[in-house]
């Protein structure tokens, strides 16, 4: 059983950067797709009170899933996408699961 089934079996959309190039004047164009639906956990920050990580990062919550995060993924939770600032591999008691710390963009869909 991985901790994404222990706690939630709830279904989000990543989205990936994709940068491209501008013709006209050379500047790069950040875009982010929605790449597929993941199962995960989100734990807004309001439970995270005191914790090192609401501290030092200024996040609003934490992702748990199975699959791969890195920096600049962002997750849609609620209407909002929320960017994943920094990942961490972890493993508890022979679960496998990244822990990836959001914070919200101006950006809502």
């Amino acid at each position: 059983m991985s901790i994404i089934n222990f706690f939630s079996n709830k279904k989000y959309t990543l989205y990936k950067k994709s940068v491209s190039i501008d013709e006209t004047n050379g500047a790069s164009i950040a875009k982010w797709t929605a790449d597929k639906e993941i199962s995960g956990y989100y734990e807004p920050s309001e439970t995270l009170v005191g914790s090192e990580a609401g501290n030092k990062y200024g996040i609003t919550g934490v992702f748990y899933c199975a699959e791969k995060l890195v920096p600049s993924d962002r997750i849609e939770i609620n209407g909002n996408l929320l960017e994943v600032r920094e990942a961490e591999f972890w493993q508890l008691r022979g679960l496998s699961y990244y822990k990836g710390y959001l914070v919200k963009t101006d950006e809502n869909l």
